[in-house]
């Protein structure tokens, strides 16, 4: 037998009351959270992967943690590259309120859902995860409408990308982890940049970019500067060199490099990176077995 053709499960108003109690079971049990989008600037089509990305905005909304037991995934565990953590956490959000809060902020013209590699920062635990995969199809159409999205997030691994959202809390992942640079500068009118000021990169050879201005500290007639992540309009890395000059987006103040902390430079001022990592000692053991003197490695030995 056919269902009942004089009752409808999907009228608008029912729908529409439907979501209204999930928004606010939502805040009522829920949890003020962050989300951060990810903005792509140079996308490599053959990797699918993009260098450059950025998180320059946070938007406060609020979510259910279905994960109430705890963190969930793997856990902690051990693998061929070391030790990894990947705890997952799920998230529930309201569509209405996304579009109300995210959607309609600009946060994307192609988007009208969340996307996986954006992060949620949960400020109760300083947690900050990202997106795994996006499930907007649960629950399943129960009055003929999906009013929720299900977010599957997993501990975020840091990876130089740019962070200046405004949340110092967040934004400090980039001035601890990331591989900050040392270039010692001479101010042409003896003014400073400002402390977390955009600096316009300009080489020598006239190739453009920016990064920012994390500290300074001057050593007598010395001024040395702290650099974050190198960023470059033509998609490609390049190294500082010489006589780059950086222009201060604020101040409009313009410095010259006059020396740079070369990687070789061991000091604990040179380079700020994780006191544990293993560089030198997967340089010196690819030494003993490597030979990088070799210009043609797919011919015949000492081939030019």
């Amino acid at each position: 037998m056919a269902r009942n053709v004089y009752i409808s499960n999907g009228v608008k108003s029912e729908q529409d009351l439907y979501e209204g109690l999930i928004i606010e079971a939502m805040q009522i049990y829920g949890t003020d959270i962050f989300y951060l989008p990810r903005a792509y600037y140079s996308i490599d089509t053959i990797l699918n992967e993009d260098t450059l990305s950025k998180f320059e905005s946070a938007f406060k909304i609020e979510m259910y943690i279905e994960s109430i037991d705890g963190l969930e995934g793997d856990g902690k565990l051990y693998s061929k590259f070391g030790f990894e953590i990947r705890d997952q956490i799920t998230f529930v959000v309201s569509r209405r309120r996304w579009n109300q809060l995210i959607g309609n902020k600009g946060y994307t013209k192609e988007s009208v859902r969340p996307r996986e590699g954006d992060l949620i920062y949960i400020p109760m635990t300083k947690g900050l995860f990202e997106i795994r995969y996006v499930e907007d199809k649960k629950p399943f159409f129960q009055v003929k409408n999906v009013p929720t999205f299900k977010l599957t997030c997993e501990n975020f691994e840091y990876g130089n990308q740019e962070i200046n959202t405004g949340i110092d809390e967040v934004d400090k992942l980039q001035r601890t982890s990331s591989t900050l640079i040392n270039a010692v500068v001479e101010f042409d009118e003896g003014e400073l940049h400002l402390l977390n000021e955009k600096l316009i990169i300009t080489l020598p050879s006239a190739i453009t970019g920016y990064t920012e201005l994390l500290e300074y500290k001057r050593d007598g007639a010395t001024l040395v500067e702290r650099l974050a992540t190198l960023n470059f309009d033509d998609g490609q890395f390049h190294q500082l060199t010489v006589g780059t000059t950086l222009t201060g987006e604020k101040s409009g103040v313009v410095s010259t490099i006059t020396s740079l902390f070369e990687l070789s430079d061991t000091s604990e001022d040179a380079y700020n990176n994780d006191p544990n990592a293993q560089n030198n000692p997967f340089e010196d053991v690819g030494n003993s077995f490597i030979d990088f003197s070799e210009s043609n490695p797919f011919g015949e030995p000492n081939d030019a």
